[in-house]
C-alpha cells in the first residue's frame, strides 16, 4: 500500500492528501480525482472539484487566481481545516505537485507506522490525538 502513496491522484484539486485517510487505505476508495471528485462522504455537499476541473480545467486549486475563494471557505468551515488545504495548496505552488506529493506520502507513512506502534489500523482509532503527528481529526470517509 505504501508505494501507492505516491499516486498523484491521492492530492485533491482542494489540496487535501487523499493517501491519510481511511478509506484510501482500505481499498474503498483511490481519491478524489480518481473518483471524478466525487469521495464517499462528501460527494452530495463538495463542488470544489466541478469548479476547479470541469469548469476551470485546473489540476488542483493552487492554479486559480481566486485562492482562497467562498467554495474552499465554506466547504472546510473549521479553521483547522481551512488553514490545512489553503498552507497545502500555498505549498503546491511553491514547491510543485511532485515535491508535495512525496512530502505527504512520508508523512502518511510516519502515521501508518504511528498506528501499527500502537496497535491499531488507522489514526481514526487513536485515543491521543491531537498529537505532535496529527494536529486535528483524522480524515475518514462515512
Amino acid at each position: 500500500m505504501e508505494e501507492n502513496l505516491s499516486d498523484e491522484n491521492l492530492i485533491a484539486p482542494c489540496g487535501l492528501y487523499c493517501g491519510e485517510c481511511l478509506g484510501f487505505q482500505d481499498g474503498r476508495c483511490g481519491g478524489c480525482i480518481s473518483r471524478d471528485g466525487l469521495c464517499l462522504k462528501y460527494s452530495k455537499i463538495c463542488n470544489i472539484y466541478e469548479c476547479c476541473v470541469v469548469e476551470r480545467k485546473y489540476r488542483v486549486c493552487a492554479e486559480c487566481k481566486d485562492l482562497p475563494c467562498e467554495k474552499i471557505d465554506a466547504f472546510f468551515n473549521t479553521p483547522e481545516w481551512h488553514d490545512e488545504v489553503v498552507n497545502n495548496l500555498n505549498k503546491i505552488s511553491e514547491i510543485g505537485i511532485e515535491q508535495f506529493l512525496s512530502e505527504q506520502a512520508r508523512w502518511v507513512v510516519a502515521l501508518i507506522s504511528c498506528a501499527k506502534k500502537n496497535g491499531i489500523k488507522h489514526c481514526s482509532q487513536c485515543k491521543n490525538w491531537p498529537c505532535e503527528k496529527l494536529r486535528r481529526e483524522p480524515l475518514i470517509p462515512e
